[in-house]
């Protein structure tokens, strides 16, 4: 609470009282300096404003021998280059790059031709009033500034909500900008008009946001950048909701990647009181998110625990979700009252901050957009933002009723020991294992010591049945493989398939193509046993029919196999249907995965394989039983077992077309489970207590993850005892929201398809896949799984 007060509060009261209680920087200007600028504008199918911009431009009160108007093209594909060109007769140079690369990609190639001192950097639709440049480079005779920020308005602010509101949170942040330029310098610039030392700009990088990362720089290499309130340019407003949405996730989402590319102005020691202005006005702001969320859960919990101050504060925040809410009702309309639309804006804008930092936090940083005047949205954000919303909306009249009695306290201990295990527990399995892993990664690395030039011999082992729709699909993808083809075999063992699969691969046999047709069925693990001993090579390679290989997998996988602690590589199979209703979040829950798997192997080795694509050593292949179900766990783990890592490797790319099936999906996960239910039943790939980290990890990322849903039902069934017990608001609250989640997830089913939202395919798939997970541990633990397995249709419904 403390932080969000000093962020929207304290923070501007702070710069305010020591306007009066510091002395003010001085800055010394020249009215009569005119240096040579070049005005840099950027653009990228701005047809409809360029002509406009350029007019606006060569109208400027500025010696015309004095300026140079450059502007850079980022590969436009409408008449924006051509209505440039015809400017060129009066000056205007274009500086056209030849694929979209970015703003800060063409900024770069434009200033290795500027020849000004002063560069101005602009927007196509930022119209400058005519002493903009003046009231900038003024500012210049002083040695110390390196940079001036200058005013950009928002022209008819008040024809829609949106205006309104974005205009408001711009006479903030001007107010702000003003304050911190008297004590110090403004915290970044403006796109729309801002100037700086040409000796100063350092190229910048394809995902860096220009004017907030090279201000920066100019700060840590000790110069002051400065707010000039009467170099003013005008803009027009979003004017809509979901285009300020846009903008603000892109903003954050680059600056905040950009900061930590400049970490050195955070220390005070270097930047003074800078240090404190861009963490109070930017880092601060941008994770407040987090800080409101801790803030609101705490404030739950005592409010719950009968603390009235509490109490009367979760009304207030309650209020303020309803009118939020309302706000979002009437936020296509052109009226509507502040008291609505003023906590809709700022909702929505915490939530693009939150946005913006998860997707720089996970390493996918904007570099291309397309301006949100042009129509443009963030629809997958928007939509998220759209469900806190709704989701608000909802929670607050729960609360309400669980908030109008006080908490009874709670005897039945037992139950609620059992209760926290199990929620400590899920809390442990999708959260603190992988922070855990994450420190662990950190301190306790073991890089793999790679050769992309090391192509040892290598035999894929393909076991097929019934592969007819892909097994030409898959045999030429394998000889289109860059791998050295005398050092590779393609082995297809085919299972009494009884389709045509073995007249596809027969036309295909050769030096390269072995086909095993063995006429009776025995299942994967069986063609396995059967085919292991008559293969030869180093590195045996184990794939599924329908997995296709990127043309440099082979290598990928096989380099890391110059290390010879490394027994064995798993590899990144991509599932590519996206007609699957619930894609997003399999796609999601795969991502997921894969980050524990490559941090797993950063710290020892992976708990399991990709049974579409991952190889070992041939010497380390143990003989299984002949009805192990799970057998690329099982293989894998063996591997790990007798003191080689097991590594994955994310560069090696495989692709799957998954099954477009809820049905299929929930068997396959469920023949998932049951198969480790085998294999720990049968001892095999099974790790001891003896062999520490690996089995920690076994029992963190598997043995814990498939019993998921008992700990799920325990949650559950504890909860409604509790509450029916005591009737408690926490108790209750707990209920709702996991009756809330299950009745999303059921209706998630039902929608699929036709909404395509993670509000409701996330909640869905989670529950597909636990309740999958139920099903197998029933039949594992009583051996209802056929270890014979079934090939779908790729074109399933």
């Amino acid at each position: 609470m403390v932080v969000l007060i000093y962020v929207y509060i304290g923070y501007p009261l702070l710069l305010f009282c020591l306007q009066y209680l510091v002395p003010g920087k001085v800055i010394t200007k020249d009215p009569a300096a005119r240096p040579y600028v070049t005005l840099m504008i950027s653009c990228y199918n701005e047809e409809d404003v360029i002509e406009g911009k350029l007019k606006n431009s060569l109208a400027i009160e500025y010696p015309k021998d004095r300026l140079e108007i450059i502007v850079v093209s980022d590969a436009s594909s409408d008449r924006t280059d051509e209505i440039i060109a015809s400017f060129a007769d009066e000056g205007v140079r274009l500086v056209r790059q030849v694929e979209r690369l970015g703003k800060t990609s063409g900024l770069n190639l434009g200033m290795a031709s500027a020849q000004g001192e002063i560069i101005v950097f602009s927007d196509a639709n930022a119209m400058y009033e005519p002493d903009a440049i003046l009231r900038l480079v003024e500012n210049f005779a002083d040695e110390c500034v390196g940079y001036v920020v200058g005013c950009a308005r928002y022209q008819d602010t008040v024809a829609t909500a949106a205006g309104k509101s974005e205009g408001e949170y711009w006479r903030y942040e001007i107010a702000l900008k003003t304050m911190e330029s008297k004590l110090h310098s403004v915290v970044g610039g403006d796109g729309a008009i801002y100037a700086i030392r040409r000796e100063l700009y350092d190229d910048l990088g394809i995902t860096d946001i220009n004017d907030f990362v090279n201000p920066l720089q100019i700060i840590a290499k000790g110069f002051r950048g400065v707010f000039a309130p009467q170099a003013i340019c005008w803009e027009e407003a979003s004017g809509a909701f979901s285009k300020e949405f846009e903008r603000k996730v892109r903003i954050v989402n680059r600056a905040f990647s950009g900061l930590f590319r400049v970490k050195e102005v955070l220390n005070p020691f270097s930047t003074g009181f800078f240090a404190l202005e861009v963490i109070s006005h930017k880092l601060l702001r941008w994770i407040s998110p987090l800080f409101w969320l801790i803030f609101l859960s705490a404030s739950l919990l005592l409010a719950c625990l009968g603390v009235l101050f509490f109490q009367y504060l979760v009304g207030l925040v309650v209020l303020f979700c309803w009118l939020a809410y309302a706000g979002y009702l009437v936020s296509k309309g052109d009226e509507g009252f502040p008291l609505f639309y003023y906590p809709y804006y700022f909702i929505l804008i915490n939530l693009a901050s939150l946005i913006g930092v998860s997707r720089s936090l996970r390493g996918k940083v904007q570099s291309i957009w397309t301006p949100p005047r042009l129509g443009a949205s963030d629809q997958r954000g928007l939509d998220l933002g759209r469900g806190v919303i709704h989701g608000l909306a909802c929670a607050s009249f729960l609360i309400i009723y669980l908030l109008s009695d006080r908490l009874i306290p709670i005897t039945y201990w037992h139950a609620k020991f059992a209760w926290t295990c199990s929620a400590l527990i899920l809390f442990y399995i999708y959260i603190g294992y992988p922070l855990i892993l994450a420190i662990l990664a950190k301190n306790r690395f073991r890089p793999v010591r790679c050769d992309d030039n090391f192509t040892p011999d290598l035999t894929m082992l393909i076991c097929a049945y019934n592969e007819e729709e892909v097994i030409k699909e898959k045999i030429e993808n394998c000889l289109a493989l860059d791998y050295p083809p005398e050092k590779i075999k393609f082995v297809i063992a085919s299972d009494g398939s009884e389709d045509a699969t073995g007249d596809i691969v027969k036309k295909y046999m050769g030096e390269h193509v072995i086909f095993y047709d063995y006429k009776e069925r025995r299942g994967k693990i069986g063609v396995i046993l059967e085919t292991m001993p008559r293969l030869t090579s180093d590195i045996i390679l184990f794939s599924d029919a329908n997995t296709m290989y990127a043309p440099d997998a082979l290598r990928k996988l096989m380099r890391s196999f110059a290390d010879t602690s490394v027994g064995g590589v798993s590899a990144d199979v991509i599932l590519t249907n996206e007609k699957v209703p619930y894609g997003q979040s399999e796609s999601l829950y795969y991502r997921y995965e894969r980050w524990i798997q490559q941090t797993e192997s950063h710290v020892g080795s992976i708990i399991g394989a990709d049974g579409g694509m991952y190889a070992i050593r041939r010497k380390l292949f143990l003989k299984l039983s002949n009805n192990i179900i799970l057998d690329d766990f099982v293989i894998s783990m063996n591997v790990a077992l007798q003191g080689h890592r097991m590594v994955y490797d994310g560069e090696a790319k495989g692709y799957e077309k998954n099954v477009n099936s809820n049905s299929v999906e929930f068997l396959k996960k469920s023949r998932v489970v049951a198969g480790a239910v085998q294999a720990i039943k049968q001892n095999e790939g099974i790790p001891d207590p003896s062999q520490g980290l690996l089995f920690f990890c076994y029992v963190s990322h598997k043995l814990l993850r498939w019993h998921v849903p008992l700990f799920l039902l325990s949650l559950l069934g504890l909860t409604v005892y509790l509450y029916g017990v005591t009737l408690g608001p926490c108790a209750g609250i707990f209920l709702m929201l996991q009756v809330s989640f299950y009745l999303v997830a059921l209706l998630g089913g039902g929608v699929l398809g036709k909404i395509k939202t993670p509000f409701f395919s996330v909640p869905f798939y989670f529950c597909l896949v636990n309740c999958a997970a139920l099903f197998g541990l029933y039949k594992g633990w009583f051996n209802k799984q056929a270890t014979k397995w079934r090939v779908f249709s790729r074109n399933a419904n």
